[in-house]
């Protein structure tokens, strides 16, 4: 429970960090609401429904429709700004620097790709698409540096920082160092950009709507025919979803509750209702977190406080001390638009890469850049397959990123294009050249040491 102390000792952090006063009120607001909540934020999943046709578009089937959409969308495009979540750290793929500046694909950074993207976009299109960078207080400086040596200009603007709290009592951790702070998710992109000027910038510039994505999914590019949905369905707000698999069951998903769009993430669903959560035949989409927003409504909302995002506690231990931060997340502000979809895209514009398999895919065989940097399926790969092989790592074949050189003589020459799945348990190591076609598992016995030697290829079944 919290007291007039407890705020006051929070208050006075955020001020010492200069953090806005609206947005220290904000933040305030939130810890009272945590506080004075005896659910901790669960959402019940027996007043909920799979959202219906009418709120969950799907891509038109008919070419004359697809055209006159990506027509309409194409006479719009010196009114949208592109905006990437550039706050993350690279940690759970190997390094501890910027995620935006680790090599993606090629021997480019994200940020390049993601620039060269935009460059070439700008060429085809003869408009000058703006790109902006929602950084963190730990991306900003290396991001400019980057931005500064590529030659390349771009609007950025730094997200807020929270303190972490102790669960027990909601008051700020104070080890004294940059564990006392935590980023408040991506649902702070949109009081971010009003906090930094950028939403007045966009809009006095003729800015009426933004597709934002994760900085992380190299295929979340600008599409015209969806920009052309957008406009036509007069849509506030548009979420990009996918059809759910198994091994992306548990995240976000679009729900409907009297009648309005809801995403709901699993940190907050009950314990006991995670394996309904989890049923992707029940709730069939997944968020791709990739997001066409009206920035005149979203405006709107902001400044007359009707803007409301559900809180996330996400708890952690740091230093020793049982924590939480408070965090939102962008594809939830669903919920605050009256003209509110979904759309319904396939997997070739969601290439998210947060683990060390996925990178290790988006840099292998199984996808090629062409030449305006967008990330496409390898022509050589078989379409029955999907775009994107499985890999899986168990912890006994690789506990740490760091450890990848240690099992691989050579990573980016393992090739995957004809590969459906491949799954490694135990001490394994792979020599240079080696080819996995359909689905692969490798599992030697306990104590055993495997060796796969240089130009093997590894057709479907269990080794050894």
């Amino acid at each position: 429970m919290t007291t007039g102390s407890n705020l006051d000792l929070i208050c006075r952090k955020m001020r010492y960090r200069h953090i806005s006063e609206a947005y220290i009120q904000n933040f305030l607001q939130q810890v009272r609401r945590v506080a004075e909540s005896t659910d901790r934020g669960s959402v019940d999943l027996s007043v909920v429904r799979t959202p219906q046709s009418n709120l969950l578009l799907e891509p038109p089937t008919d070419p004359e429709e697809l055209r006159e959409l990506n027509e309409l969308g194409q006479g719009l495009l010196k009114r949208v700004a592109v905006i990437k979540l550039n706050g993350g750290r690279s940690t759970t793929m190997g390094g501890n620097v910027p995620k935006g500046i680790l090599i993606a694909k090629d021997g480019y950074s994200y940020l390049e790709i993601i620039c060269r993207q935009i460059e070439c976009f700008r060429r085809q299109n003869n408009c000058q698409i703006p790109l902006v960078l929602m950084n963190s207080f730990f991306t900003n400086r290396p991001t400019g540096e980057l931005l500064s040596k590529i030659g390349f200009e771009a609007v950025t603007f730094v997200q807020n920082r929270v303190p972490r709290l102790t669960i027990d009592r909601l008051v700020p951790l104070d080890l004294g160092n940059h564990e006392d702070w935590a980023p408040p998710g991506h649902g702070d992109v949109f009081e971010s950009l009003v906090d930094s000027g950028v939403m007045k910038k966009l809009l006095d510039s003729g800015i009426k709507w933004a597709f934002i994505s994760n900085l992380d999914n190299l295929a979340a590019t600008v599409a015209p025919w969806i920009l052309g949905m957008v406009s036509r369905e007069k849509a506030q707000f548009l979420l990009e979803v996918t059809p759910r698999t198994k091994e992306d069951c548990k995240g976000g998903t679009l729900v409907v509750r009297d009648d309005a769009l809801e995403l709901v993430e699993i940190a907050q669903v009950a314990e006991k209702d995670r394996e309904l959560f989890m049923d992707i035949e029940n709730f069939r989409v997944f968020n791709t977190n990739n997001v066409w927003v009206d920035l005149e409504a979203t405006n709107e909302l902001l400044s007359s406080s009707r803007f409301d995002l559900p809180i996330i506690q996400n708890k952690k231990t740091i230093g020793g001390h049982h924590v939480v931060q408070l965090e939102t997340a962008m594809g939830a502000a669903i919920g605050s638009f009256e003209r509110a979809r979904g759309l319904v895209v396939g997997r070739d514009r969601f290439f998210p890469t947060k683990k060390i398999e996925d990178l290790m895919v988006l840099q292998s065989d199984a996808c090629v850049l062409d030449s305006c940097f967008n990330v496409l399926r390898n022509p050589k790969r078989p379409l029955k397959f999907s775009f994107r092989p499985m890999l899986t790592f168990h912890r006994s074949f690789l506990d740490s990123p760091l450890d990848l050189h240690k099992r691989f003589e050579d990573p980016g020459s393992l090739s995957l294009v004809n590969a459906e799945a491949l799954t490694v348990f135990g001490d394994v190591f792979f020599e240079r050249n080696v080819s996995i076609q359909g689905t692969v598992a490798i599992a030697p016995k306990d104590g055993e040491n495997y060796k796969i030697p240089a130009g093997s290829v590894l057709k479907s079944g269990v080794y050894p």
